[in-house]
């Protein structure tokens, strides 16, 4: 049976380098959220949760991700955790889920 998946939006907030600045960028947030991630679950728990990096919202200094409906609250747990980068505060603030891809953006 196919596993159902779950797209999170993901605002990114905080002060300093990491706040959304000139140095926030498609691939600073990709690595921001992977970093988050791996660091509470590990590379075999992000695998096994199948969390994927779907695409960034500059505008709305957000992020697109994908996890798997059974791993939908170590996801958010993890993503939560993460307080500091790059030497300044962070916080990663899940504001929407959804099943669908359309309906996160």
């Amino acid at each position: 049976m196919r596993e159902k998946k779950r797209y999170l939006l993901v605002a990114i907030e905080g002060t300093g380098p990491a706040a959304g600045g000139p140095a926030m960028d498609e691939k600073s947030a990709k690595h921001l959220v992977y970093e988050a991630v791996f660091q509470l679950l590990g590379e075999a728990g992000a695998a096994e949760a199948g969390f994927q990096f779907k695409s960034f919202d500059a505008a709305r200094n957000a992020v697109v991700v994908k996890c798997r409906t059974a791993a939908l609250e170590k996801v958010v747990a993890a993503l939560a955790a993460k307080r500091r980068w790059k030497g300044g505060d962070i916080a990663l603030r899940v504001k929407k889920i959804s099943g669908m891809v359309s309906n996160v953006m």
